[in-house]
């Protein structure tokens, strides 16, 4: 039992030693942060070195990061190489992760660790700046929505998933991207007129990579209508039409002929000198595009009315087709008669136009035919000229300024010209059948031929009408006093037209006038004793055979 007892004394000694023995044998890892590189502005390089794994497993190596100081145990961004650590030299090329985004000023703060069952260890902290990305040329510099543009830089390990390129506030197709070049697609959207600047700018992850201009144009893609009439208007769709006029680097043609826009260069109007069928092109900075074909539609004549006419008179001709517009240019709006000539007819309304007949044109029946740009159409019925004519007149004599009635066939509510002789007058056709005109003022008596003057000829009437002056044949009474009424009878008198009654050589206006009786008061201006009456009246004069005697009060 002693020796059991001794014994087991020995043990419990020999026991703590060995037990002292294997606390005395820990070792602590020790690990370094040589170096950090900066590759891109969105990469480094980091060589840390493990001096000593230490007496306990390794259950993780490799660094940690952040865009702040803030690097340690759960701070910072971990990049693990696993657990199978040795010592000496150990380096990773990463690549800054995008949660560092929000507060990310280019500078990467780095630190290398190593973990086992007591814990981590760190190696020292140390910082790099990475370079920013820069842009530089923009070739071409001036383009429209679909053309690829290229911008030079430095753009370090730019990639197609991680380069934003935006112009004009709007998101644009990263075509390619290099180091050096980077290619994009004018995208649809901006909101921006042709010829004005919009802002470029690029991002590689989240680091700007610096602004630009580009001066964007207008991308014509389409018209509307495709087909119609000549003097049509076309609108034109697409990205950043211009919206002022003067834009010299832009043409429009229609059939290789160029074309003015509208105010906005939103809009044209078909020439009246296209063909059937014209391609529509814009030309901007010398590149030519076309949009598609446009074709003219014949014009359709309808109806003429009215179908028969005079020389001279007007007329409407409606039908379909036809341009709300003209001007002076070749293939206007024009109409003819038979085999007459080509005249200028007038827009009346909406698919009518107003054309007036020829004066020369002769009795009969006669095609119509109307030219609108590359078309001539023919109306589907003839139009009858008529004659005009004057076959009779009624009173066959009269004084100046007396109503006559000619009959014949005229153009109602149409004035005019009307000869006396040779004294000119006029009158208004009161139906298609009836000339109403006055015998002219101041008319000799005696016998005249009564013409008119139509658009196309001068008709005389037949037959004479006489010209008759007015009769004096009585006063009352034959001598009084100044201030004494005197009654005149006769005929042919015109009331209220410069009638005058003449005592000798002075002219006294009349109280009253009737077609055959004169009121006039005996002037006191004039000298007792005998004298000649005289009336004048539309400029004719009659004098009475007898004197009138004028007695002293």
């Amino acid at each position: 039992m002693k020796g059991t007892k001794i014994l087991c004394i020995v043990f419990i000694l020999l026991s703590g030693v060995i037990f002292s023995c294997k606390k005395d044998d820990f070792t602590p890892p020790a690990v370094q942060t040589l170096s950090v590189t900066a590759l891109s502005s969105t990469s480094f390089e980091v060589v840390g070195n493990i001096g000593k794994t230490g007496s306990e497993e390794t259950l993780e190596y490799g660094f940690v990061y952040n865009s702040t100081q803030e690097v340690g145990e759960n701070k910072g961004i971990k990049v693990s190489l696993g657990k199978d650590a040795k010592e000496g030299e150990f380096r990773k090329q990463i690549r800054v992760d995008s949660a560092l985004s929000s507060n990310y000023y280019n500078t990467i703060w780095v630190r290398s660790y190593l973990r086992d069952a007591k814990g981590t260890v760190f190696g020292a902290m140390l910082n790099i700046n990475l370079p920013s990305p820069s842009m530089g040329d923009i070739t071409p510099k001036m383009a429209m929505s679909g053309d690829i543009i290229k911008i030079v830089g430095t753009f370090f390990d730019a990639t197609i998933n991680n380069t934003v390129v935006t112009i004009g506030n709007v998101r644009a197709k990263t075509v390619s991207v290099s180091s050096t070049e980077i290619s994009a697609e004018v995208p649809s959207g901006i909101q921006a007129s042709h010829g004005n600047s919009v802002n470029v700018s690029i991002k590689i992850g989240s680091t700007p990579a610096g602004n630009s201009s580009l001066q964007i144009l207008a991308n014509y893609k389409d018209f509307s209508p495709k087909s119609g009439p000549v003097g049509s208007e076309l609108k034109f769709t697409g990205d950043n039409l211009p919206d002022y006029y003067g834009s010299s680097n832009i043409q429009v043609e229609m059939g290789n002929q160029l074309i003015n826009p509208t105010y906005y260069y939103s809009t044209i109007n078909v020439p009246f000198t296209v063909k059937e069928s014209s391609d529509l092109a814009i030309t901007i900075n010398g590149k030519k595009k076309v949009l598609g074909t446009f074709t003219v539609t014949p014009p359709v004549i309808s109806e003429l009315s009215p179908e028969s006419v005079y020389p001279g008179q007007a007329i409407l001709i409606r039908g379909n087709n036809f341009p709300t517009m003209s001007d002076g240019s070749e293939g206007r709006p024009l109409v003819k008669l038979g085999t007459g000539s080509y005249t200028d007819v007038s827009f009346s309304d909406r698919n009518t136009y107003h054309y007036t007949i020829p004066g020369n044109i002769s009795e009969g029946d006669h095609s119509l035919y109307l030219k609108v740009g590359p078309h001539e159409v023919q109306a589907p019925r003839k139009l009858k000229i008529m004659g005009y004519s004057a076959t009779s007149f009624a009173p066959k004599s009269g004084s100046s300024l007396q109503l006559i009635n000619i009959t014949g066939n005229f153009i109602s509510g149409t004035w005019y010209t009307v000869y006396f002789g040779s004294i000119e007058a006029g009158g208004t056709a009161t139906s298609a059948t009836n000339l109403q005109v006055t015998v002219p003022y101041g008319m000799p008596e005696g016998n005249v031929k009564i013409s008119i003057e139509f658009p196309n000829k001068r008709v005389t009437v037949p037959g004479d009408f006489e010209i008759v002056g007015p009769s004096f044949t009585s006063f009352n009474p034959t001598s009084a006093v100044p201030g004494t009424v005197l009654t005149i009878k006769g005929s042919g008198f015109v009331q209220n037209y410069d009638t005058v009654v003449k005592f000798g050589s002075i002219a006294v206006s009349p109280n009253s006038v009737s077609s055959n009786t004169i009121l006039v008061t005996v002037p006191s201006n004039v000298s007792p004793g005998a004298m000649k009456l005289t009336v004048v009246t539309a400029g004719q004069s009659v004098t009475h055979k007898d004197n009138f005697t004028l007695l002293d009060k």
